[in-house]
């Protein structure tokens, strides 16, 4: 085992120099436009996802408070009637009366606001000619309206598909796009039948323009992840962003491309923001594909991957754009869009833009220019020893606010929940590399902290405008990260069926489900003996189930490769005819990557508790003013183990009120937690997770916490098909 200090990397630069760093921002070209305001961007309604186009989760309503919430009940429950997964991650929008949100088929639901009563239902799948219906990831809906207040819809984000509807009859506008709906596998850089998109995350409205972002494969091969703007009446095309830079475009020099890999990725997949008065659409990108911890074939910095990105919303031109991590070989995505903030010091306002990372770390940026608040070094980062690989030598770190979970792993870090899980997890630790932050991957294993489930998530956080306060949930989880070489002959055409489906399973399976199907235990299961037929897993690879994504992208050929592999028996494979010899299709070595997560033997995460904390940060300072377990495992509680904290999935709300809710914590309970103090005020039982952001809003003078519990998702407890309303007793 090799433990490197930390310190040894950035402490010497941290006393020696206070560095700022941004990549090349640009003086804006475009004009504001202050006399622009959409009637529902306010922090009453909830008409838009997030609460606002600033994406800072927050309401000024305060019926309900610090001092009665605790007398909070439950008003109406709205069952949709088909909990399947992957679950509800919808942030309901409210509008005059109606609350609008999607199911895991993304049907798109109204309901009555105030009593929950269905007032329609939109089934897309009766506009698709798949053999069933599609189920995804999905966080809600966009409302459109035109400047007189008419044309009123509804507009609804299915795989590559977005359908308009009327917001009161809950009808297909047909004269919207082609036959009813945008084709988003069009008006991108590559063949639209072999483009795998998913608009996973809904699109962003300002002024007549519609601009989206979506999910793409991190594999191979993969999609580019564009960001388009199409005219919100129409549907007609009217703008691109390439965020994977094209010849002659700034940026492209920052990769090193090479013949015949299919570049992908560097996708905005949860969501965009708005700053109306600017006129501007901020987004924050992933990691660049194909591979997602190793980059031999896409050598360089990689601009536009892991940046938060200033576009002008009219024409998609850049504006100023801020890498928070180059060449990133960790699968550390910006997982929220930028939050939009405005700081007020000593009478003083200053806009900001707040990007939170799975590092931990909160990037603080001046909304005008791009550049830090506050001071960030670049310091030196630990090499690769994989062949091929070239790790980016320096990376970005702000020094406010700290890092809001740990950043390295020491023996001294580990779990002692019970001495068997320390005896377990200790074992696993001392098999392995460990090091400091950007450590990569290695052949024999490197336990990074925190892992690619770590720090934030998509879920965001939520700002008090009145307090310079963000409130903000982390994972604290390590990820075993290893590589492991192809085998480059069986990528040929003259490898034979169970070769050809084996090197297809290396590139864009082994993440989630280990080399030779062994599994990652216990969200992703061991695929060695698989329990249903080939039709059947054709059709899981063809639309996905649950936690896994569609892999529309693969041809008929390859979903008979894969499958030959997928019910081939251990060593089968060195039985199999040999493959004549080849060429790698790519110049650089492949390997397969391999990122199980660190948990001891009942999949707990292998550190000492907190697992998960909420987290309250001044934005004025750059403190963290307090920090508390957030969440906790019904199992370990039954056994006396409290308090320490849970993943979670889904964001916070703070409102006027003095208050915080919270759900999306495996014990499947929503919280209000007191915003000066972290104290738990009060707390429901859900009945399946709620893996989503609540949404607040008021109608006919009384305000309502409304959240959708549709359980599974990462923490892969049982599914659910609920939408639950709170109110104050009348």
């Amino acid at each position: 085992m090799r433990t490197t200090n930390p310190k040894s990397y950035y402490l010497p630069l941290l006393l020696c120099s206070l560095l700022f760093f941004a990549c090349a921002p640009n003086k804006p070209d475009t004009s504001p436009d202050p006399a622009y305001q959409s009637r529902l961007n306010n922090h009453s309604d909830w008409g838009i996802y997030r609460g606002h186009s600033s994406g800072i989760q927050y309401s000024e309503l305060d019926q309900i408070h610090a001092g009665n919430v605790q007398q909070l009940e439950k008003v109406w429950e709205y069952k949709h009637g088909n909990p399947v997964g992957p679950g509800m991650y919808a942030n309901p929008i409210i509008i005059d009366g109606l609350l609008y949100f999607t199911t895991p088929e993304v049907n798109a639901v109204a309901l009555d606001a105030t009593t929950g009563e269905e007032v329609w239902v939109f089934r897309p799948d009766t506009y698709r000619n798949d053999e069933r219906p599609f189920r995804g990831r999905n966080r809600g809906l966009t409302y459109w309206e035109d400047e007189k207040g008419e044309n009123k819809r509804i507009l609804n984000f299915v795989k590559d598909r977005v359908y308009a509807i009327d917001a009161i009859s809950g009808d297909l506008i047909t004269s919207f796009g082609e036959n009813g709906w945008i084709d988003l596998r069009k008006n991108l850089p590559q063949d639209p039948e072999e483009v795998d998109f998913e608009a996973t995350t809904q699109g962003m409205v300002y002024k007549d323009m519609l601009i989206i972002g979506g999910r793409t494969p991190e594999g191979a091969p993969s999609t580019p992840g564009d960001v388009r703007g199409y005219d919100a009446l129409t549907g007609e095309f009217r703008w691109i962003f390439h965020t994977i830079p094209q010849p002659g475009e700034f940026g492209y020099d920052t990769w090193k491309f090479e013949d015949g890999v299919s570049y992908g990725g560097t996708n905005p997949w949860g969501g965009l923001t708005v700053d109306e008065e600017r006129g501007w659409v901020f987004l924050a990108t992933g990691s660049p594909a194909p591979d997602f911890i190793y980059g031999g074939m896409r050598k360089g910095e990689n601009l536009f991957a892991n940046c938060v990105i200033a576009l002008d919303a009219n024409t998609g031109k850049r504006i100023w754009h801020y890498q928070t991590l180059r060449h990133d070989i960790w699968d550390y995505d910006l997982p929220p869009a930028p939050i939009l903030a405005t700081v007020t010091a000593d009478g003083a306002a200053r806009d900001i833009v707040v990007q939170l990372t799975k590092q931990g770390f909160t990037f603080v940026l001046d909304r005008e220019t791009g550049e830090p608040v506050f001071p960030v070094v670049d310091l030196p980062v630990p090499p690769s020893k994989v062949p091929g690989e070239e790790a980016w030598p320096t990376q970005p770190f702000p020094l406010k606010p700290p890092p809001l979970n740990r950043t390295s792993l020491r023996e001294a870090d580990l779990s002692n929940i019970t001495p068997e899980t320390r005896e377990y997890v200790l074992e696993i630790f001392r098999k392995h590399e460990t090091g400091s932050l950007y450590t990569p991957a290695s052949r024999a294993g490197v336990i990074t902290m925190p892992g690619h489930q770590g720090g934030a998530e998509w879920g965001g956080a939520a700002f008090d405008p009145s307090t310079n306060v963000l409130y903000v949930n982390i994972n604290e989880a390590p990820t075993i990260h290893s590589l492991v070489p192809m085998d480059a002959e069986s990528d040929t055409a003259s490898a034979s069926p169970l070769q050809r489906g084996k090197a297809l399973y290396n590139r864009s399976c082994t993440a989630c489900h280990g080399i030779d199907k062994v599994g990652n235990p216990p969200l992703y299961p061991p695929l060695q003996n698989p329990q249903i037929g080939g039709d059947s897993i054709k059709s899981v690879l063809r639309y996905g189930r649950g936690m896994m994504p569609a892999f529309g992208q693969f041809s008929d050929r390859q979903l008979d490769d894969l499958l030959v592999y997928l019910e081939s028996s251990p060593g089968q494979l060195e039985e199999d005819q040999p493959a004549e010899s080849g060429s790698n299709p790519t110049k650089a070595p492949r390997y397969a990557n391999v990122a199980p997560f660190f948990v001891d033997q009942n999949g707990y995460p292998a550190i000492a508790p907190p697992w998960g904390t909420l987290n309250a940060v001044d934005l004025d300072k750059g403190e963290i003013l307090w920090k508390v377990p957030l969440g906790e495992y019904p199992e370990l509680v039954a056994k006396g183990i409290r308090n320490t904290g849970a993943k979670s999935f889904g964001g916070p709300v703070a409102t006027a009120g003095n208050l915080v809710f919270i759900a999306g914590t495996p014990d499947e309970k929503i919280r209000a937690f007191d915003t000066f103090s972290g104290q738990v005020l009060w707390e429901y039982q859900l009945p399946a997770g709620g893996y989503a952001t609540p949404s607040v809003y008021q109608v006919a003078g009384k305000q309502y916490l409304v959240i959708t519990a549709g359980g599974g998702g990462k923490n892969g407890t049982p599914h659910g098909d609920s939408v639950i309303a709170f109110a104050l007793p009348d």
